[in-house]
């Protein structure tokens, strides 16, 4: 059965676990709360980065001697196999903790329930489900990626009240309200990586940085340029400002790219031809993103780089920012053509949350996808 003290506990290595998103991946985000024999908070922690030392191993130093005999409340099933640290249930069972609280198992092949059965064949009591939903959706970039192999997707959109991210003339600055425009900063400094098109490069000569005070340039996200030609007009912010840059173009165009090739920190990675298409293979590119140890991609680009993404499926999930103002029909559409020809084809979203910011609104959710 569980106390009150192993909810608030769980509420509490929830909020912990969250420290370490965009840092963690490929490993999930988790975070572990030390409980005494009477139920007292003795400890904590939280994985800080890929590499480091995980949650449940924190949070044991840090309670030190009380960890004997007390209660382990966990997100994540702890892992049973060696990777770049070593196994989290040897240090459970030599810490003498007696019972520990799982939110949900580890969807990792390699764990899946090994972890728990190796700590109950130690004696330990498991019980497990405590707030499991709020635990998966914490790491659906984490599940996402042992589904697929790909990076996850966010598509961000400023859109006018009638669906047009700028007006006949290319002009969209600034659709959404200054709130909404330090949230997006927020947003970036939460991913791995920033994606745009060639065409966004173009007109807007935007550098995708995080312009926050708290943001220093070390911790830019990787900005990613998708391309079919290389041709990127006369703009340079984006190659030039600090940070990791990689220009995804199709096999062949990288050696007439050298200019850009010069500049410290851009890279260009080739990509076959998506087939039936002029642009790449984009599921290739989030598969190399990923092994690259890039967890999640948002997506800040025009309409043609967008629907392409809808259309091959990659878009995981949209934030949309709705601010009050009208375009009319010459303005220019979020996207091109996506094949829906009736309404049961709709793109649709699950787990939806809306809220004001500032004088605009903003709609997120997870993509949900007609199966062909």
């Amino acid at each position: 059965m569980i106390s009150q003290a192993e909810t608030r506990a769980m509420k509490k290595a929830l909020k912990l676990a969250a420290y370490g998103r965009g840092r963690t991946f490929p490993n999930p985000m988790v975070g572990a709360v030390i409980l005494d024999r009477d139920g007292n908070h003795a400890g904590d922690g939280f994985h800080r980065k890929c590499g480091a030392p995980h949650a449940e191993v924190i949070a044991i130093a840090s309670a030190g001697d009380a960890s004997s005999g007390g209660t382990m409340v966990v997100t994540l099933e702890p892992c049973c196999h060696h990777g770049r640290t070593g196994p989290c249930t040897d240090e459970i069972i030599r810490a003498g903790i007696s019972r520990i609280v799982i939110a949900t198992t580890d969807p990792d092949p390699r764990m899946s329930g090994r972890g728990i059965k190796q700590l109950e064949s130690a004696g330990i009591e498991v019980e497990t489900g405590l707030l499991s939903g709020k635990t998966r959706a914490l790491n659906r970039v984490y599940r996402h990626y042992l589904e697929t192999s790909r990076s996850w997707v966010t598509l961000k959109i400023a859109l006018s009240l009638d669906g047009r991210t700028a007006a006949a003339d290319g002009s969209s600055r600034w659709i959404s309200c200054d709130k909404s425009r330090r949230r997006v900063q927020r947003m970036r400094a939460s991913v791995q990586a920033v994606l745009t098109g060639a065409g966004t490069v173009r007109a807007d000569d935007p550098e995708l940085t995080v312009r926050l005070n708290d943001a220093p340039s070390q911790r830019q996200p990787v900005r990613i340029v998708v391309s079919s030609t290389g041709d990127f007009g006369d703009s340079w912010n984006i190659f030039r400002s600090p940070g990791r840059v990689i220009i995804a173009v199709p096999e062949g165009v990288a050696a007439r790219l050298t200019e850009y090739t010069g500049i410290p920190g851009v890279e260009v990675w080739e990509f076959p031809m998506n087939p039936g298409s002029q642009g790449i293979n984009l599921t290739s590119l989030f598969e190399r993103t990923a092994a690259d140890g890039i967890g999640e991609i948002l997506c800040e680009a025009g309409s043609d780089l967008s629907t392409r993404l809808l259309n091959d499926k990659l878009v995981d999930s949209v934030s949309i920012f709705t601010a009050p103002v009208i375009l009319g029909g010459e303005g220019r559409p979020a996207f091109e053509q996506l094949g829906i020809g009736n309404i049961e084809n709709a793109v649709r979203l699950e787990n939806i949350s809306s809220r004001r910011s500032g004088s605009d609104f903003l709609t997120e959710g997870c993509v949900v996808y007609r199966a062909d």
